[in-house]
């Protein structure tokens, strides 16, 4: 019994360093960084509902031919923060988005300042992963599988 709770432990170890990894540190360190071929957010804002609400979990693409009607991700003119809208009108390189829950149009951006391109989402797990990323949770959740895996277990014969 304590072995398989070892082993179960062991592989949530793994499964959340590595959510983690991929979640919240990888989009951070490494802009531009795809790994798999695709990255991914989590919805902080309604401005894309009903299509995509708060708290979805949504997976991008690399940007390449980007078309009107398209969902991109773009760093906002402080390149701080990543907006994600639908394309609504290409000139060139010049892009103008909008959200599809706002009134109103984007500020015009550059092809270039597109970082992917939406292929889908998984409805309310940036809720779970938003608790993740708090640090206190974070630290809970692995020092908890941590000390399971390193409970002395005894053998049977």
């Amino acid at each position: 019994m304590m072995k398989t709770v070892k082993k179960i432990s062991f592989s949530l170890f793994l499964l959340v360093s590595l959510a983690y990894l991929f979640v919240v540190i990888s989009p951070r360190i490494f802009t531009g960084f795809y790994p798999f071929g695709i990255k991914a957010a989590v919805v902080m804002t309604g401005s894309m509902e009903p299509t995509i609400n708060i708290n979805d979990f949504v997976i991008l693409n690399r940007p390449k031919d980007i078309k009107v009607n398209d969902i991109v991700s773009y760093k906002d003119k402080d390149n701080k923060n990543e907006v994600l809208h639908r394309v609504v009108s290409i000139n060139n390189d010049e892009i103008i988005t909008k959200g599809d829950a706002n009134n109103v149009t984007d500020e015009p951006i550059n092809r270039n300042q597109i970082t992917g391109v939406y292929i889908g989402k998984i409805k309310y797990l940036g809720k779970i992963i938003s608790l993740i990323n708090k640090p206190i949770v974070f630290a809970t959740i692995i020092t908890s599988l941590v000390i399971f895996m390193l409970i002395p277990s005894k053998e049977e014969d």
